[in-house]
């Protein structure tokens, strides 16, 4: 896309910016949809979780956020690679959570 002469003229400077959230738990997939196309959709709230933890990507400035839970289960030199960016009360969470960035 940055390369793309007619995109550039119309939106100059123009970047694809990408976040993610990373959490682990259960969840149930259903299927959704019509007789011509079915998707697939997750329900938990670990997954309502996840879907925060890239919302709150763009207030920290980061691409990538993990919670606790995934923190706990990586190696040691990936915990180094890590740093902690706030402890907060998300929404839906009864007690606070530290939030890693890689």
């Amino acid at each position: 896309y940055r390369e793309h002469k007619e995109l550039n003229l119309r939106i100059p400077d123009y970047a694809v910016k990408m976040g993610f959230g990373l959490h682990l738990g259960w969840a149930i997939e259903g299927l959704i949809g019509s007789v011509h196309k079915i998707d697939a959709s997750y329900l938990s709230p670990h997954v309502n979780l996840a879907s925060r933890l890239e919302a709150a990507t763009k207030q920290y400035g980061v691409n990538f956020l993990m919670s606790e839970l995934v923190y706990t289960l990586l190696s040691p030199s990936y915990k180094e690679k890590c740093r902690c960016v706030d402890r907060c009360t998300l929404k839906g969470v009864a007690k606070p959570l530290y939030l890693y960035t890689l």
